[in-house]
């Protein structure tokens, strides 16, 4: 009920927090950011999954392995299935809480619904417990997933716009929320008209005898943008961005095509953590021995074949 009980809050505080934003570029940049604080709802998620995963570790350790009732891989396939279904379920209660409140367009909510509420608990749910397998206890788990989870949203291109990161460029690269955030954004609000509010209009006088639109029409077919009276010989009203593609592309490097692309890739960073899950738990609870004693068994072994 936890995890039912914050995904409902978390949607109806973001929702309303940008109910109905407009299609100007402030509107546009709280769409964006409703998003963005919607994926940051995972952690305290991956935190809450991590302490029964833990829990039973334990009880396995203590019980069924000594007993050898069943195999480590078991339990932890168990583990992964289980929480699929009600990370799913909570995701969806985000998304019915979130979606239409912030106000994006229905025609949207399909691939959306998707990539966030089924794709995305996927990752956090595999992701939280790879942390947890080399983990010893949950307090270490939770300072542990959140410290590497800084690193993801510091550099998934919304805090720190990508042509700002400079060397850091290779960390945006490899974040899996970069991809994440860009199939949400570019899917959610790319393909649609920007209508500047009064306030993000600029306005620039053209030189006597030209009119606004003869005046700027080459700046805005190099740079972007529109004018709202182009007939105008005073007070041309300029606004930067006409279509939210061009706005997603030169702040955050965000495209709409690339969204089947991101689908992907999440699918291959989910594969990722599912093989680390295993391999964490082998290493750090059921390997015996020093793992060069066991590398030269091996090799041992196959000397002697």
């Amino acid at each position: 009920m936890a995890k039912i009980a914050l995904n409902i809050v978390a949607g109806l505080f973001i929702g309303f927090t940008f109910f109905k934003a407009k299609d100007t570029q402030q509107g546009t940049q709280n769409k964006l950011f409703a998003i963005f604080m919607g994926t940051i709802v995972s952690v305290p998620l991956a935190n809450q999954l991590q302490v029964p995963f833990i829990n039973m570790r334990n009880i396995y350790e203590i019980r069924e392995r000594p007993s050898r009732m069943y195999s480590w891989t078991a339990l932890l396939t168990s583990q992964i299935i289980a929480e699929i279904p009600w990370n799913i379920l909570g995701s969806s209660m985000f998304f019915l809480c979130w979606f239409w409140t912030v106000g994006f367009p229905s025609d949207r909510g399909g691939f959306t619904y998707f990539l966030y509420s089924v794709v995305n608990p996927f990752y956090y749910t595999t992701i939280g417990q790879a942390v947890a397998a080399m983990s010893p206890n949950t307090e270490i788990a939770a300072l542990l997933f959140s410290f590497l989870f800084s690193f993801v949203v510091t550099f998934n291109g919304v805090l720190q716009p990508f042509r700002e990161l400079g060397w850091w460029k290779w960390m945006y690269r490899v974040s899996p929320y970069t991809y994440l955030i860009e199939g949400l954004l570019g899917q959610a609000i790319g393909h649609q008209e920007i209508n500047c509010a009064a306030v993000e209009l600029v306005q620039v006088n053209p030189p006597s005898g030209q009119s606004c639109s003869q005046f700027l029409d080459p700046f805005i077919s190099a740079a972007g943008g529109y004018i709202t009276n182009p007939d105008a010989t005073t007070a041309c009203e300029y606004c930067s961005f006409r279509t939210t593609d061009q706005f997603l592309l030169a702040s955050f490097n965000i495209e709409y095509s690339h969204h089947w692309r991101n689908f992907g890739l999440m699918w291959v960073f989910i594969g990722f953590n599912i093989c680390a899950i295993y391999c964490f738990t082998w290493f750090f609870r059921i390997r015996t021995g020093s793992i060069l004693g066991w590398i030269k068994g091996r090799v041992t072994r196959f000397r002697k074949h």
